[in-house]
């Protein structure tokens, strides 16, 4: 009974002490998602399974200042097997963890500070304020059933950057007209 009664107390205090976690915790799930007339095949870098795009090794000397960018690494985002008739599409890319305009870091073992992830479709910046960035829609047509967008990804000083590692992540979708 002793055994019983100590569980039931530890149960309550905890209760007790979560209750106010549960009344104050956002409990909205949002779903997003589209309806096209047809779809294309997603490609980053001719892969269409979990793209990774390695950027080099900088040093932080590079990036000494806010605004600072180093270690420009092109990639390509490639709409393939679109319908033939015509159609107009782009790029968003959805995060979680935004820095600003740009994709925060968030790595976990010996992060570098002041660093951010910025994305760019030729030579302008997409703006991840509000958590989601859109490339230019593209025509795909006349015979065509595919489109690239090139792409690049860099490191961004948002400060005087230290030393460490560096990750971001985004989630990506095509969107149609």
């Amino acid at each position: 009974m002793l055994r019983m009664s100590h569980s039931i107390s530890v149960l309550f205090a905890f209760g007790l002490m979560s209750a106010p976690l549960v009344s104050q915790a956002n409990n909205t799930v949002y779903f997003l998602g589209e309806v096209s007339e047809q779809t294309c095949t997603v490609k980053i870098n001719n892969s269409t399974a979990s793209p990774i795009i390695l950027l080099p090794t900088v040093s932080k000397s590079q990036l000494a200042s806010s605004g600072s960018t180093a270690g420009d690494t092109p990639f390509t985002v490639t709409l393939d097997n679109c319908n033939s008739q015509g159609t107009t599409a782009g790029i968003v890319f959805v995060a979680n963890d935004v820095d600003g305009r740009d994709l925060k870091n968030i790595a976990t073992h010996s992060p570098a500070t002041n660093v951010a992830i910025q994305l760019l479709e030729g030579a302008t910046a997409l703006d991840f304020t509000g958590n989601k960035a859109q490339t230019s829609m593209q025509n795909i047509g006349g015979g065509a059933t595919s489109a690239n967008f090139d792409m690049v990804a860099r490191y961004y000083a948002t400060g005087v950057a230290t030393a460490g590692a560096v990750e971001a992540q985004a989630q990506f979708a095509v969107t149609y007209l």
